[in-house]
């Protein structure tokens, strides 16, 4: 699978490349989000997801409708967007929030 950052940040996070921001994410989330992108890469199509039952992949609703997300940690999400062009799945990550607002 295709995996593009539509967020600077994380994308920066991810290659461990130094931030000017304030650290957004604790050491634990982020290793659990880097094992995640990680997961996206390996598998062939978003319908692989499925079969991580403990990602609970699905589609938002509401005002992040035409989003997805997957579980990184108890609170935090993985939220991306999946364009299909022609037989290739690509998946632009979007954000990484917390789910429950703490």
């Amino acid at each position: 699978m295709f995996v593009k950052f539509n967020n600077d940040y994380l994308e920066k996070i991810y290659q461990n490349k130094e931030t000017k921001k304030k650290p957004e994410y604790n050491e634990e989330v982020i290793i659990q989000f880097k094992k995640k992108v990680q997961i996206l890469k390996m598998i062939e199509s978003t319908q692989e997801l499925k079969n991580f039952k403990g990602l609970r992949f699905k589609p938002l609703k509401g005002e992040k409708k035409g989003l997805f997300s997957i579980r990184v940690n108890q609170a935090y999400r993985l939220e991306f967007k999946i364009i299909n062009e022609q037989t290739i799945e690509i998946i632009l990550i979007e954000d990484l929030t917390n789910h429950y607002g703490d």
